[in-house]
């Protein structure tokens, strides 16, 4: 046999031995895959899991944003059934009493106007305190931008 045909055999015996030692190697342990800035702050992942990790870690988050998902809708859905049912009871009360005093001589012209300030100051403490919060946030961001000034 002549020197280049030993060359030959040689060269497949070795690419031989290397397709068979890959056969038991799983890529998917070597493959990265990025994970996203959004799911690394919800769940705490690090930037790049393997291909085999990123794929359990997506079905373990994706089942549980399904069931927060639907827990939240189902919460949505009982709050409209309360709503639904508190505007009901509010119109049909105006319906009952709203003929009865609109007699009255003061409250009937006034129920309208009356009606409306109630709904004015139902949602006021709650609108107060996300301006308050708010504003104090501010204060405590522009104290860290600008440390040097000065306010009173």
């Amino acid at each position: 046999m002549n020197r280049k045909t030993l060359v030959y055999i040689f060269g497949l015996a070795m690419l031989s031995m290397a397709l068979v030692a890959c056969t038991g190697i799983d890529l998917g342990d070597i493959v990265r895959v990025k994970t996203p800035n959004s799911v690394q702050q919800t769940t705490g992942l690090p930037q790049a899991l393997t291909l085999n990790e990123a794929e359990s870690e997506y079905q373990a988050w994706f089942a549980d944003t399904q069931r927060v998902g639907a827990h939240w809708k189902a919460n949505i859905e009982r709050s409209n059934e309360v709503r639904s049912l508190l505007s009901q009871l509010s119109l049909s009360a105006l319906d009952d009493f709203g003929p009865t005093l609109a007699g009255v001589p003061v409250v009937g012209p006034a129920l309208p106007a009356l009606t409306g300030l109630a709904g004015l100051f139902l949602g006021a403490g709650r609108l107060r305190k996300e301006k308050e919060s708010s504003f104090n946030k501010g204060l405590k961001e522009g104290r860290v931008a600008a440390p040097g000034v000065v306010t009173t």
